[in-house]
Order: structure tokens, then sequence, then C-alpha cells
């Protein structure tokens, strides 16, 4: 194509490529077309996208069905290693926001200081306040609003539970741990975060182990309520005879009641259950959106503030 002029004497070269709106990637017209048919946006079945209304659709409970026929199969076993850890994790969350070191193992245990330290606690309160910068800076709420969650939670966590409730908590959340971390982890697949975080690949694993595990507990809780299967004493190194499980610590230290124990477990089953169907729909219809224009006028705020 021959290069013109314009009156002014300006050279003016090919027009630049159509630009797709959808993710913002440069296509030149025609390209990949069907004759006849309108090309879809180049983002509509890109894995990675937050965007396309066919993977917020499809890929959960594409993922989440195949997490839950591989855990009810003989390669089931496969996943325990994920679903104990996930129990530790549990325990470790209540530790780490009341400022208690904590290791979590995927063997069933978990070993906790019993001495709040600080620079944990600093340590914590610099990640949230990281997070939400950064999703202030990247014009995403989510990471804003984790990070306030995370700060007003591990605040109170640390300054205001006493010993003895901390610990009860501690004790509650391995099994609690293995439907709200889990839950969690399904939920967070549509959540955007930085592009430090390179989220768009790693939901889909993230999904898949928390699908798994959640399932396994559900059910299991489930044939509890209904009497199928017994509340599980004792510990996973020990064995059923262990006294010092979570059950029977909270049963001999805290008088729980067995029904206490089914009815609160299966409750916090259902909410998370509702939690993840809640989040699907509300970003399947789009209702998140109707954040944007408030987000977008305080970006507007912090900018023109700054600038002053």
């Amino acid at each position: 194509m021959e290069e013109r002029s314009d009156d002014k004497g300006f050279e003016v070269g090919p027009p630049e490529p159509a630009r797709n709106t959808f993710r913002g990637r440069a296509v030149t017209p025609g390209e990949g077309a069907t004759p006849g048919l309108a090309s879809p946006p180049a983002g509509l079945y890109c894995p990675s996208s937050f965007d396309s209304p066919v993977v917020k659709a499809l890929a959960p409970p594409l993922v989440i069905v195949l997490a839950v026929a591989i855990k009810g199969s003989a390669l089931g076993f496969l996943l325990e290693g994920f679903h104990v850890w996930i129990h530790e994790v549990g325990h470790a969350s209540v530790a780490w926001l009341s400022a208690r070191p904590a290791v979590p193992l995927p063997i069933g245990w978990t070993n906790v200081e019993p001495q709040k330290s600080l620079v944990l606690y600093l340590s914590l309160v610099a990640a949230s306040i990281a997070l939400g910068v950064a999703g202030w800076r990247e014009r995403k709420a989510w990471p804003m609003f984790l990070a306030a969650g995370l700060l007003g939670a591990q605040s109170y966590m640390t300054w205001g539970l006493s010993e003895d409730r901390a610990r009860q908590w501690m004790i509650f959340a391995g099994v609690g741990g293995e439907f709200y971390l889990s839950a969690a982890m399904v939920c967070l697949f549509f959540f955007e975060f930085p592009q430090r975080f390179r989220w768009g690949g790693c939901r889909y694993v993230v999904l898949f182990i928390g699908a798994a595990s959640f399932f396994e507990s559900y059910s299991f809780w489930k044939q509890v309520k209904r009497g199928a299967e017994g509340i599980p004493f004792g510990s996973m190194i020990n064995g059923e005879d262990d006294g010092g499980g979570d059950m029977n610590i909270l049963m001999d230290d805290y008088r729980w009641t067995q029904h206490q124990i089914v009815f609160t477990y299966n409750h916090l089953a259902d909410a998370c259950l509702l939690a993840v169907l809640l989040v699907y729909l509300v970003f399947n219809l789009r209702l998140n959106e109707i954040v944007n224009p408030l987000l977008a006028r305080w970006f507007s705020i912090g900018l023109q503030t700054s600038d002053r």
C-alpha cells in the first residue's frame, strides 16, 4: 500500500489494524472470520479471561464435576493430602489471625506457638495493606475489600479474643476450615487479582482442589447428621482413642454436646454452599458491576487528591 500525504505535508501511513475491545487485543480486519458470520471476541473462549461470560458460566461447573468425579473414584486417595492440609490450615488460620505462629503439616498436625508474635502481626498487617494498595493501583475492587476484611478480622482476633476463646476457635476451625477455606478456594475463581499474582491460570488448580475437599467434607457431615457415620473422635496420628482430637476437646474442655457439634458443622456447610452459589450468580448475572460507578468515583477522587 502506498503512503499518501495530507494537505499539510504530513506523511500518513496505512491505517492501523482495528482493535478488539475484549481484553484489548489488536486484530486485523477479517482475521479469523468466517464468511457471513461475525467473529466472536478474541477472549471469549480464553481460559484466563475474567470477563468472558462463557468461561464464568461453564468453567466452574465443569471443573467441579471433574473434581467430584475423581474424588469419588478409585483415584480419590490422590487428593487426600490436600484435604488434610486444608484441615490443618483451618487450625493455622485462626492462629495466624490471632498473631500466633503456626506451621500446618499435611500429616494431620499443626504446630502452634502459645505466645503472640508482634513480628507476625505486623507482617500480616503489611501484607494486607500491600494487597489493598495493589488493588487500588490496578483499579480492582476485590483485593481492597479482602484486605479490609483481613485487617478487621486480625485486629479483633488479636486484641479482642481471650486466650481460651481463641483456643476454642482454633480447635473448631480444623473441620470448619474444610468448609470455609474450601468454599473460599472455589469462590476466588471469579475474583481478578493484581497481575503479579498470575491468578488467571492458577485459579483452575485452586478451584479443583477446593471443590474436591468441600465435596468430601460436605458429604461426610451430611452422613453424620443422618446417622450413617459417627462423629470423628480421636486424631489422624494417634487414632480414634486419642483424647486430644478436635471433637474430644470440644466436648471435654468446652462442654459441646454431640448434637451441637453435628448441627453446627452442618449449618456451616450449608452456609458455605449458599455463599458459593451466590457468588456464582452474582458474577454471571454481572451484579458485581453495580459497584463500578461508585468505585470509579473513588478512584477519580483519589487521583485528583494525589495530583494536588
